[in-house]
């Protein structure tokens, strides 16, 4: 069984320190989701479209801010 549909997406690359990398890290996991929808959680969070966010908690997003 896939994964349920989560609306149109677009791939973005970004290449980050390794310091940044970490703590991204450090977060997810703390999170408990892939890093792909992390990222994706806290960019739709840091736009204003909080109504996006899928899996991270909106509390986690506020302390990342």
């Amino acid at each position: 069984m896939g994964n349920p549909y989560k609306g149109g997406r677009t791939r973005v690359t970004s290449r980050v320190p390794d310091v940044v990398f970490e703590e991204l890290e450090r977060r997810r996991m703390a999170a408990g989701v892939n890093m792909s929808q992390y990222l994706a959680d806290l960019l739709a969070a840091a736009t204003g479209h909080t109504q996006l966010v899928q899996e991270t908690n909106q509390e986690v997003l506020k302390l990342s801010a």
